[in-house]
């Protein structure tokens, strides 16, 4: 992760916080955001903290962003598609009962569609919020 390369790379220069702050122009408070995990820094500040500490971009990029989970997406994409997935999902067993004249013949068959539609939301849910 980037806030232990950055950090690791400092102490081994023997630099403090406010030394780095002054050979980069990056201000002493966005360099303990960094080192806590706080902040990803945009690349030009990577690069900068990168060329100051002499690392490589590789040994100072990130492998996986910290606001992004194992799938690729955002926090707030994944409640996006948590709240969205039933709601579509209700609409369209919704659009199927209502075009259909015969189903449901018994109150068992809507049961069991009501059934697959929870596993089915629970499933990909599942799989939308587990971590790696």
């Amino acid at each position: 992760m980037i806030a232990a390369s950055v950090k690791e790379a400092r102490l081994a220069k023997g630099y403090t916080q406010k030394e780095l702050s002054d050979l980069t122009n990056v201000s002493v408070r966005s360099i303990q955001r960094i080192e806590n995990g706080e902040i990803v820094p945009r690349s030009y500040t990577l690069k900068t903290l990168a060329a100051a500490l002499e690392i490589s971009l590789e040994q100072a990029e990130v492998r996986e962003s910290p606001l992004k989970t194992a799938t690729g997406m955002t926090k707030s994409q994944k409640i996006v598609i948590s709240a969205g997935l039933p709601l579509i999902s209700f609409l369209a067993c919704w659009a199927f009962i209502a075009q259909s004249p015969r189903f449901p013949e018994t109150a068992f068959e809507l049961i069991v569609l009501a059934i697959i539609m929870v596993l089915f939301i629970t499933t990909a849910l599942f799989f939308l919020w587990r971590r790696n």
